[in-house]
């Protein structure tokens, strides 16, 4: 019994271990960035504004949008010129208005106030790790996430950038952590800067 046993694990593990990974990717880009990417534009002054929906009810959720607002800071102004910004003075320029609830002319006006340029908005839906237990392939890990970055010309109120994204990785016996879910967002971002649009 023990050696049926064994060789059953040992066939899973062969199986498996051959790196059965399972990737999903999904991309919905609209603006100009659909036929012009937005890597080597001129940004100017970039305000990014990023939060996590439902954040109320997301696990580590200020960590979360201290994460993806780095992703996107870094990414947009390594591929584009950019000068990043603080948003106190488009927060000042809204009053009372929160930010997630203004819409694309109150934000380019807020901008123009304060003397930015570009206002990119980041919404993360989805970043979440998980551990899967059962039969027949006993362990596997996924990270997934899922998001929208849109970008705004402030002095016209253009549409620079509209894109809802998202990817899943993990598979049997695959070993996926922060550190991966952090890169793939990281990569996500540079693929849809550089202008890698389609879903895949």
């Amino acid at each position: 019994m023990k050696t049926l046993l064994l060789l059953f694990l040992a066939g899973l593990l062969t199986l498996y271990s051959s790196g059965c990974a399972t990737v999903k990717k999904g991309s919905d880009v609209t603006g100009l960035a659909r036929t012009t990417s937005l890597s080597g534009r001129d940004l100017g002054r970039l305000i990014i504004l990023a939060r996590v929906a439902n954040g109320e009810d997301t696990p580590n959720a200020a960590e979360k949008e201290i994460t993806a607002l780095a992703a996107a800071t870094a990414v947009l102004t390594s591929l584009a010129t950019a000068v990043p910004v603080s948003r106190d003075g488009l927060l000042t320029a809204l009053g009372e208005r929160s930010w997630p609830d203004a819409g694309d002319m109150e934000l380019t006006a807020a901008a123009r106030a304060c003397g930015a340029d570009t206002v990119a908005v980041l919404t993360v839906t989805e970043y979440v790790g998980k551990l899967q237990i059962g039969l027949p392939t006993l362990w596997g890990t996924e990270t997934a996430f899922r998001y929208q970055l849109r970008v705004l010309d402030a002095a016209t109120g253009t549409l620079l950038l509209d894109a809802n994204r998202f990817r899943l990785r993990g598979g049997p016996f695959l070993c996926r952590g922060l550190d991966d879910l952090n890169a793939d967002f990281q990569n996500d971002l540079i693929e849809l800067v550089r202008g890698d649009v389609a879903a895949s």
